[in-house]
């Protein structure tokens, strides 16, 4: 059964989670926006998915009349040319949101793709390849080693190799160029992390058929193999005007890997068509390097057309910040998707985010994750607008009725978050949307 989610204030509208699967009647306080989004029951009888559906009224459908294929997101985890279309983009009983923010698209239909795969994913090209499992990379043994600081504006070429030893800090006044085809690996014995400091700036801006591809150095490629890349920025966040970035422990405090300040419109560069594979790792508990963290990025800075692959923690956190963020895929994340952290009020549009079954973290794992501050009333408080994802959760791709019960929900906020989501697909968790504010 599919819930079509209408409306709702910015006060204390109520979804109803009795259990798993259920949605409304009586429940989690909900503060925030979410508005015409399509929710599926989560039914086991398929995949997590009810493919009969209960024809009680129009607003209720099954994922076959919903989508064209019954297999995407599950045919030997063949994801790069299998998506989750419209049948039609006039679904009776639904209604599109248009009325979204200045900047972002108003799309005559709901969910990551619509009826005829969105041109703008460019997902017939080169970049688009959400499981590189099969990809065959070459060796690290002509790679040029990148360790220590950067001092002075650099490049790097798409003739060359580069392998990522250790924290390596991008000094503030600096910037770091990547050009269109580059290929870079991550050491996993030293962590190896590209941090931007504030005040510095990456220039990677891949192509549709020429992306920048950050992976792992290891010849049998796993989860979290290496560290990650960290922007930071002067933008605004609610913990404070120069925090370290959780992750690092090494540079110079207050200075490497610091973020936070005044600048809403802080400039920290371009990462366009850029694939993020296999990093992301636990340092500690509540110290972890996601595949790519955002502290306090400003909007000026221009982020689009991101694949993460097998992140061994988060696949995209923000702490604080407000650059918006649009064409964004994630793939057999550990940890969860997306995370909004300490304040970040940007935009994020298209998303299509697939779980794999067996992967979740000990600590709860959500494909949308928002918190703001554990004191209520932290300024700024986090209020990201998220429009056009599809979700598509363990319980549809699960093996057999096998799935890791680590893995919770599609959409999770606490601390004080308050989220407006919009014209998105959810199905697949055990829970849907879930709110346990202060």
């Amino acid at each position: 059964m599919v819930f079509f989610i209408a409306g709702c204030c910015d006060d204390d509208f109520t979804l109803n989670v009795d259990g798993p699967g259920d949605v409304p009647d009586g429940g989690y306080t909900i503060l925030g926006t979410y508005q015409n989004n399509i929710l599926f029951d989560n039914s086991t009888d398929f995949r997590g998915i009810n493919p009969e559906g209960i024809d009680t009224n129009d607003t209720t459908k099954s994922v076959l009349e919903i989508f064209t294929n019954e297999d995407f997101g599950f045919v030997d985890f063949g994801l790069d040319t299998i998506f989750p279309l419209l049948i039609t983009e006039d679904i009776p009983g639904y209604e599109v949101y248009t009325n979204l923010p200045d900047g972002m698209d108003n799309p005559g239909y709901p969910g990551a793709f619509g009826a005829t795969l969105n041109p703008e994913w460019n997902a017939d090209k080169t970049w688009w390849q959400l499981d590189p499992s099969d990809v065959a990379y070459p060796t690290t043994n002509s790679a040029i080693e990148i360790q220590g600081n950067i001092t002075q504006n650099t490049t790097w070429t798409s003739n060359n190799t580069y392998l990522l030893k250790g924290e390596i800090y991008v000094k503030e006044g600096i910037t770091l160029t990547i050009e269109a085809g580059t290929l870079i690996f991550g050491d996993k014995l030293t962590s190896g992390v590209l941090v931007i400091n504030r005040g510095a700036k990456i220039m990677a801006e891949g192509t549709p058929e020429e992306p920048i591809v950050f992976t792992s150095a290891q010849p049998n490629k796993s989860v979290g193999d290496w560290g990650g890349i960290i922007l930071c920025g002067r933008s605004p966040n609610n913990k404070g005007e120069n925090v370290t970035i959780e992750g690092v422990d090494e540079g110079i405090i207050g200075v490497d890997g610091a973020y936070g300040g005044n600048i809403p419109d802080d400039n920290s560069g371009v990462m366009r068509y850029v694939r993020i594979e296999y990093a992301g790792i636990a340092l500690t508990p509540g110290n972890e390097i996601n595949s790519l963290t955002l502290g306090s990025v400003g909007a000026q800075t221009q982020i689009d057309h991101i694949i993460v692959s097998f992140a061994g923690d988060d696949a995209i956190e923000w702490f604080g910040g407000n650059v918006n963020v649009s064409y964004i895929a994630t793939y057999a994340t550990l940890d969860d998707d997306i995370d909004t952290d300490q304040g970040f009020s940007g935009n994020l549009q298209w998303g299509y985010l697939v779980r794999d079954p067996l992967a979740a973290d000990a600590s709860g794992s959500h494909m949308f994750e928002s918190s703001s501050s554990s004191t209520a009333g932290s300024q700024p408080q986090t209020r990201c607008v998220c429009a056009n994802f599809t979700l598509v959760g363990a319980l549809y791709n699960e093996l057999g009725g096998v799935f890791d019960p680590q893995f919770e929900h599609c959409i999770r906020a606490d601390k004080d978050a308050q989220i407006e989501v919009y014209n998105s697909i959810l199905f697949g968790a055990p829970i849907g949307i879930e709110n346990t504010q202060l």
